[in-house]
């Protein structure tokens, strides 16, 4: 019986305009000046690691690998 303990999901980082945001649970937080760079920024991680961009609202998104 074999049990499979591959981590298979998790967050690569947190792209944000709150600079106010000071703890990322482990993630690395990447800060935006405005709307555009923080779509930018989130688009460009998200390809480079093959993630995916999920919007948390209030200006903050993340980057999960699935």
């Amino acid at each position: 019986m074999g049990s499979n303990t591959n981590l298979t999901e998790y967050t690569l980082a947190i792209v944000t305009t709150d600079k106010n945001m000071q703890h990322g649970g482990g993630c690395p937080i990447f800060y935006a000046n405005d709307e555009k760079d923080l779509q930018h920024k989130a688009m460009l991680m998200a390809k480079s690691v093959g993630g995916m961009v999920h919007d948390m609202t209030n200006g903050t998104l993340i980057i999960v690998k699935h």
